[in-house]
């Protein structure tokens, strides 16, 4: 973590104690002592998955491929698929052979995994991201060979300014027939309307067997090694705030079936539980919100929160309390604040206000048919919401003044973040953040087994997916999902049939390149001066100035450069003093910038060339 302090590590050591969750089980474990020698199973199979989403048919899949016969998923909807089947079937990747098979900017690990993590604001496990990027082109492949899974020609950038979105035709709903297919072919049983509900030890403290819920009735099932593959708890707001108490009072909207059951089933057995101070929230409007408990879909305000230019929050008291176009409507850096104000006041909710003009212009009415709070004067405007009216008119005239000035000093907000004015009439509506995606769960470790919070691992347990933790973020969910069901299908396998345990599974990382001819052969005599050269770039040309002194290279200047600032910048700001240290452009590339790098180096070997003549 680069930025923010985690609760993961107190969580760590207070999540054992977790006893339930909505729809799952309310024995006492501590009773049952989950010891289940005396346990009569009503079902026995080799290798038991929990969830029927990607991860876990993933898993699945790839279990019974590697040699084990008796493969059974229970999943608690009735059909399966969970989030992966309903998502826009995009999934991230590069070096697969359906970027290959199409002309496009080649995208490397370095690259990949600069802009994941930057995109995670450097939150999550390294080790386990490696994993995830470096196995993701893998994971494309396998989808394309062992399922026929079609895709569409083009990878697309997303998520950053990568060509890595793979795009399945039809979407997630074009994934549910070769999955189905291959479940099928593989002879692996699935049971739909079942809920696990706990899972069983022995008293060597290894996975056993799971109870679940039927439409029959409860059933224990034994099982030599078992997978969690439960989803997510973005429906589960009430153990959101359970595992950190800053997100109380947030919404749970995420996918009907996401809520934690795993991850308390397994805490429940000692399984260690992190990141848990990690999801995603769109704000949405509190009081149809809160008119619905939490179940009306109609209610995002999310145009109003991303199109209007001179929106502005204020809590209970009338004020501002941060720069409201701090990286995006659904970032932990937007909605963090929002929370911390919420407790503060002591309400569900803050104030978003903007001006009619602007919500009129940019066609953002609010949910429902009904009418944004609307006042001609500050002073009404702060009646109808309740705050105080001379703070709020010092606020929305100190906002004011800084747009026309243009610069926010309170918050550091700046004309590019819609540093607009308000004017009159106002409108004004109470907005709350709810969650759509958790980014805690399960801990594992590379092998995706489940770890206790001393590193053990849980003898034949394993977890993927959104119930697991700290190797995924946005454009990465659903490759995620499938590379580590892969993973987990194919360390369960190994354990099942007694194989020996495989290497790390890192995938395609850091691997050495092919050495590569010199650029320019540095012994060359050069004329002193000044030397300029133009080579293409990520958005537009980059262009480079190379000051010879001495017969040596003086100074490297960038002076015109289109790069994506998120990924570029190291080898922006390092490569060009390193040119000059090294008196050559062969140096080695800036980490997670290799392309920017290579293109600044060709830069100044074009300049070196008519230095040479």
């Amino acid at each position: 973590m680069k930025k923010f302090v985690s609760m993961a590590l107190v969580l760590v050591l207070m999540l054992t104690m977790i006893t339930g969750c909505a729809g799952g089980s309310s024995s006492n474990v501590a009773a049952e002592k989950n010891n289940a020698e005396a346990a009569k199973y009503d079902k026995e199979v080799d290798f038991l998955v929990i969830g029927g989403g990607g991860a876990g048919l993933a898993a699945a899949i790839e279990a019974s491929d590697k040699g084990v016969e008796d493969v059974l998923v229970v999943e608690k909807l009735g059909q399966i698929g969970g989030t992966t089947f309903i998502s826009q079937g995009m999934i991230a990747g590069f070096d697969s052979k359906v970027q290959k098979a199409e002309p496009s900017v080649p995208t490397n690990f370095d690259e990949m995994y600069a802009n994941l993590m930057h995109n995670a604001s450097y939150r999550l496990d390294t080790d386990l991201a490696k994993v995830t990027v470096g196995r993701s082109g893998q994971t494309i492949d396998w989808l394309v060979d062992r399922l026929a899974m079609p895709f569409k020609s083009d990878v697309l950038v997303g998520y950053g300014p990568l060509e890595m979105m793979h795009v399945v035709e039809g979407a997630g709903e074009g994934m549910r027939e070769p999955f189905q297919a291959a479940l099928d072919k593989a002879g692996i049983e699935v049971m739909t309307d079942t809920t696990a509900i706990q899972i069983l030890t022995d008293e060597t403290g290894k996975a056993v067997a799971v109870k679940c819920n039927t439409k029959d009735g409860e059933m224990t099932i034994g099982a030599k090694a078992i997978m969690i593959a439960t989803g997510g708890y973005a429906n589960n707001p009430e153990l959101t705030a359970r595992l950190d108490p800053e997100y109380k009072g947030t919404y749970g909207i995420g996918f009907g079936s996401c809520t934690g059951d795993g991850l308390v089933m397994a805490s429940n057995i000692g399984a260690a539980l992190t990141h848990t101070d990690h999801l995603m929230a769109v704000l949405k409007d509190y009081e149809i919100m809160s008119e619905h408990n939490g179940t009306s879909g109609s209610a995002n305000v999310s145009g109003l929160i991303s199109k209007t230019p001179n929106l502005v929050f204020v809590g209970a008291e009338g004020k501002r309390f941060m720069n409201e176009r701090d990286q995006g409507y659904m970032s932990q850096n937007l909605n963090r604040p929002i929370f911390d104000q919420m407790h503060k006041d002591g309400k569900g909710y803050i104030w978003a206000i903007a001006d009619e003009a602007t919500v009129t212009e940019n066609k953002t009415p609010r949910a429902s048919e009904m009418e944004y709070i609307k006042a001609d004067t500050i002073d009404e405007l702060a009646e109808k919401i309740g705050v105080d009216a001379a703070a709020l008119n010092e606020t929305i005239n100190s906002y004011n003044k800084a747009a026309e000035e243009g610069f926010d000093a309170q918050f550091k907000r700046t004309p590019d973040q819609g540093l607009t004015q308000l004017k009159a009439p106002y409108i004004a509506v109470a907005v709350v953040p709810c969650e759509i995606i958790t980014y805690g769960g399960v801990a594992r470790n590379e092998w995706a087994e489940v770890i206790r919070a001393d590193g053990s691992t849980i003898e034949g347990l394993y977890v993927a997916g959104e119930a697991s933790a700290n190797s995924a973020y946005m454009g990465f969910t659903i490759s995620n999902a499938l590379t580590w069901g892969r993973i987990a299908g194919e360390s369960a396998a190994d354990y099942i049939l007694g194989n020996e345990k495989r290497p790390s599974p890192a995938g395609k990382t850091e691997e050495a390149a092919p050495e590569k001819a010199a650029r320019f052969d540095m012994s060359t005599a050069l004329n002193d001066g000044e030397y300029t050269a133009t080579v293409k770039g990520q958005e537009g040309d980059m262009t480079v100035k190379t000051t010879i002194a001495d017969g040596k290279i003086a100074n490297v200047e960038i002076v015109e450069q289109h790069e994506t600032e998120a990924v570029a910048k190291g080898a922006l700001e390092n490569i060009p003093s390193t040119i000059v240290a090294e008196n050559s452009v062969d140096v080695d590339a800036y980490t997670g910038a290799t392309l920017s790098s290579g293109r600044i180096m060709d830069a100044v070997a074009e300049c070196l060339k008519q230095a040479a003549k």
